[in-house]
C-alpha cells in the first residue's frame, strides 16, 4: 500500500517559492511560481493545485486545469483536443481501414465530448507536464510520485466532479514510469507530439556557422543577406518594457488570420499578465524597418535556456523574415549571452529539425467516464497512432514509443 497521498488545494491556495523552494528560479521556466501566477490569470480554465505528500511531507506539486463546460484552451481541454488534429494527430498517415474508421468516428464526437465535462488536466501552459518535485528528491523518490500520479489524479477528478481527465506532455523518461501505471488503470495513451530543442555547443556565432554542413551554412548566409538587403535590422528588448504596443498589434493580426477568438482585449490582457508575472524574464527580438516593427519573437529566459512563447509577423511586408529572426538572429544573440538551449515548442517539426533541433516526444494519458467514452477512446488511439507515425517519419533519431 502506498503512503503517498494528495490533496486538491482550495481555490484560493497558491503555492509559492517561499513555501516550496523548487518553484524558485527553476531550470524550466514553466515550473516557476511566477509562470503559475500567469496561468491563473486565464479565464478559460479554473486553476487548482495537486499537493502530493509522503509521510506527511510535501514532495510534489502540479497545476490542475479544470474546464467546466467546454471552450478551454485547445491543448489543455481533454475532450476538445480528442479528435482535433490542430491539437495533435495526422490521420492522413493511417492505413486505409483505420482512416475510414477515423472518418466514421469524427461525425459522432460532438455529442461524446459534451458528455465529458467537467474535465481536468494535469499540465501547465507551455505544453509542459507541470509536475514539480521537492528540492533534494532523488530519482527513486521522483519515480514513486510518478508511479502513483495516475491514481492520485483519478482521486482528484472524483473530488472535483470531473467526468474526464488527462495527464499531458510527459517526457520519455517520465513516460517509462507513468505509462504502465496509467494504462493499468485504464487510461488511454497517446503520443502528443514533440518538443523541439536546439542545443548550442559552439562558443560563438562564427564557430557555430563553421560547424554547419556547407549547405546549411550557405542557406544561413543567404537568408541573413536577404534579411539585411530588405532593410531589416534586429532590435533586442528585455524585461517588461519589451512587450510593446507593436508586439501586441502583430499578435492581434496573427490571431485574426487564424480565426482565433478574443481580438485585442484578449491579447492585451495576456500581455499585461506576462508583464506583471514573468516580465523580468521576457526577451523580444524584433525585425524593424524604418522604425516600424514588422515581426517579433518572444522568449522567456530561465538560466541558460530560452523558451519560445509566441511570435508574429506582417505577412505582406515581412516575407522571409521568420527564419532569419527566429533562428539565425536568435542563435547569434543566444551564443553571445550564455544561452545554450532554445526550446521552440511543438509543431512544424520538419522545419525545426532541418534547423538543427532535437525532437523529444511528449506523451499523454486520457480517461473518459461520461457518455460517449468508447468513441472518444477509439478516436484517441487512432489519433495517437497517427502522431507517432508522423514523428517516426521524420527520421531514425526522432522515433517515439507508443504505449499499448
Amino acid at each position: 500500500m502506498s503512503d503517498l497521498t494528495a490533496e486538491v488545494l482550495g481555490p484560493d491556495a497558491r503555492p509559492t517559492a517561499t513555501a516550496f523552494p523548487a518553484l524558485a528560479a527553476p531550470a524550466v521556466v514553466w515550473e516557476d511560481d511566477r509562470w503559475w501566477r500567469f496561468t491563473e490569470r486565464t479565464d478559460l480554465h479554473e486553476v487548482r493545485y495537486l499537493a502530493v505528500r509522503e509521510g506527511g511531507d510535501l514532495v510534489a506539486l502540479a497545476p490542475l486545469l479544470v474546464t467546466r463546460d467546454g471552450g478551454g484552451l485547445l491543448f489543455y481541454d481533454t475532450p476538445r483536443m480528442t479528435g482535433e488534429t490542430n491539437a495533435f494527430g495526422a490521420p492522413e498517415l493511417l492505413d486505409p481501414e483505420r482512416r475510414t474508421r477515423w472518418e466514421e468516428l469524427s461525425g459522432r464526437l460532438d455529442d461524446a465530448r459534451r458528455g465529458q465535462y467537467p474535465s481536468v488536466t494535469l499540465a501547465v501552459f507551455g505544453s509542459h507536464h507541470g509536475i514539480v518535485h521537492a528540492t533534494g528528491r532523488d530519482e527513486a523518490g521522483r519515480a514513486r510520485v510518478l508511479a502513483e500520479l495516475p491514481r492520485l489524479l483519478d482521486e482528484a477528478a472524483g473530488l472535483l466532479g470531473c467526468r474526464s481527465s488527462s495527464l499531458l506532455y510527459a517526457t520519455d523518461e517520465q513516460a517509462a514510469v507513468l505509462g504502465p501505471a496509467a494504462e493499468a488503470r485504464g487510461h488511454v495513451p497517446a503520443v502528443l507530439g514533440a518538443e523541439s530543442v536546439l542545443r548550442l555547443e559552439a562558443p560563438d556565432w562564427e564557430a557555430y556557422l563553421a560547424g554547419l554542413a556547407s549547405r546549411k551554412r550557405r542557406r544561413a548566409h543567404r537568408e541573413l543577406e536577404e534579411y539585411a538587403a530588405a532593410g531589416f535590422r534586429t532590435v533586442i528588448r528585455e524585461g517588461p518594457e519589451a512587450l510593446s504596443d507593436s508586439v501586441v498589434d502583430l499578435q492581434v493580426a496573427l490571431r485574426a488570420k487564424y480565426g482565433l477568438p478574443g481580438g485585442r482585449p484578449r491579447v492585451q490582457r495576456d500581455f499585461d499578465a506576462l508583464r506583471e508575472t514573468v516580465g523580468d524574464s521576457c526577451l523580444v527580438l524584433s525585425a524593424e524597418r524604418d522604425g516600424e516593427t514588422l515581426g517579433f519573437v518572444l522568449y522567456l529566459r530561465a538560466g541558460d535556456a530560452l523558451y519560445g512563447r509566441t511570435a508574429g509577423f506582417d505577412d505582406d511586408r515581412a516575407r522571409g523574415v521568420y527564419f532569419a529572426l527566429t533562428y539565425h538572429e536568435t542563435i547569434r544573440w543566444a551564443l553571445a549571452h550564455g544561452v545554450r538551449e532554445v526550446w521552440y515548442g511543438l509543431a512544424a517539426y520538419e522545419a525545426k529539425k532541418l534547423r538543427g533541433c532535437d525532437l523529444e516526444a511528449r506523451h499523454g494519458w486520457f480517461r473518459f467516464t461520461g457518455p460517449g467514452s468508447a468513441e472518444l477512446e477509439e478516436t484517441l488511439r487512432l489519433q495517437g497512432t497517427s502522431e507517432d507515425a508522423r514523428l517516426r517519419g521524420l527520421g531514425p533519431d526522432s522515433t517515439t514509443s507508443q504505449g499499448d
